[in-house]
């Protein structure tokens, strides 16, 4: 087991949960590690332009889930059909990783990174069971986005259950870095730019006073790089497959949401959508969303809707004023992914537009590559600039 440095009875049960526990039997939730979608990434990069046709996002949901037009769709039972050349050695490269997947896998796999899947109610992980937050399927969602309860609880408490879309953001900041301090040996966090003062702090923290405009800077800038950014495919301290980002973030929310509870409870028991009860869209403002049985993508729709309001400065009152600071600090953050479009629309985050094209700008590594990668570049603006205009 790595060595804690001295840095607090707060700080150093945070990392120490962040540690990797002994292997068992894989009883995990989810998919299984593997980076298909890099992967299948670098074989196009390689390839002409000719033999590799721009896929859009709506034909990939088609061939993906059972109902594409519903919120709260499973996907498909029958895998994708991996046919030609390049998805062999697609398959071929993540053998060689260590990282091998089988047909089934790999669809659930792009499922769960491009944000298709649920929040899988009812699975139960043997080997890291979902912390008990006193609510219904808040401790499943938390369970997916992996972040720990104490930093959950920690994040809410400085924010407060008024700005739980806030709080969910500093809480994935916050996980972000005890995950990174736990990765890199001490000696490396300065060169790296890791602060574990940053976490001591937040975590000893009994309101946003303590915190320094500094500490909530970084921990916001931490979080907009792994916004801009597309890392997938790892298996992380809590067991499961890493989910995006953005994704993780909405989860978060979702969970405090959870936590408040709600008059009619838009779940069934079993953690599904209630007909007549749970909205059918994330727009219905007479209804609550059954979030934990909705997908990712869903759910992140929901909470920029959330965050949006949360954030607003004409709107602030006695409900947000304990998170002002925080409030503040987070504004102005976008993902750089997003360039000059507007901030609505990063609840595209997830579709294959726009995953692709930062995932094609990350691997390109040469004359040819690059000259790919600027094709998924202009259909990622081409498609936001789309979405902007309401198309």
């Amino acid at each position: 087991m790595r060595t804690i440095p001295h840095l607090g009875a707060a700080i150093a049960l945070t990392l120490a949960a962040a540690l990797p526990h002994a292997a068992h039997a894989d009883t995990r939730v989810g998919p299984p590690a593997g980076d298909i979608i890099s992967a299948w990434l670098g074989q196009r990069l390689a390839a002409t332009a000719a033999n590799d046709p721009l896929v859009a996002d709506s034909a990939m949901t088609l061939d993906m889930v059972d109902s594409p037009l519903s919120i709260y769709t499973n996907i498909r039972a029958v895998p994708l059909r991996f046919r030609g050349g390049l998805w062999a050695r697609t398959f071929n490269t993540l053998t060689q990783r260590g990282t091998p997947l089988t047909a089934g896998a790999a669809t659930e796999a792009i499922a769960w990174d491009l944000g298709m899947t649920n929040g899988y109610p009812g699975v139960i992980d043997l080997d890291y069971p979902a912390p008990d937050l006193g609510a219904p399927w808040a401790g499943t969602q938390l369970a997916k986005a992996a972040v720990s309860e104490q930093i959950a609880r920690k994040a809410l408490s400085l924010a407060g259950q008024g700005s739980y879309a806030v709080a969910a953001s500093y809480a994935v900041a916050a996980q972000l870095l005890s995950d990174k301090l736990v990765c890199f040996d001490s000696s490396e966090w300065a060169s790296l730019g890791l602060r574990a003062d940053v976490l001591k702090r937040f975590m000893l923290a009994e309101s946003e006073d303590a915190l320094g405009d500094y500490d909530l800077a970084y921990l916001v800038r931490l979080l907009q790089a792994e916004l801009s950014t597309f890392e997938a495919g790892t298996i992380t301290t809590a067991g499961r497959r890493e989910l995006p980002t953005a994704l993780r973030v909405a989860r978060v929310a979702a969970a405090y949401r959870d936590m408040q509870g709600y008059v009619e409870d838009p779940c069934t028991s079993s953690g599904r959508e209630r007909t007549g009860k749970a909205a059918l869209t994330p727009m219905d403002t007479e209804r609550h969303l059954c979030l934990v049985a909705a997908t990712d993508r869903t759910v992140l729709y929901w909470f920029h809707q959330n965050l949006s309001r949360q954030v607003d400065p004409s709107h602030t009152n006695f409900v947000v004023a304990p998170a002002l600071r925080m409030t503040g600090a987070l504004r102005p953050m976008r993902p750089l992914w997003l360039g000059a479009f507007d901030g609505a629309l990063q609840v595209y985050g997830s579709h294959i537009e726009v995953v692709e094209s930062v995932a094609a700008d990350q691997l390109a590594n040469d004359a040819t590559s690059r000259t790919n990668a600027d094709r998924y570049a202009e259909r990622r603006l081409l498609f936001l600039c789309d979405k902007e205009l309401g198309s």
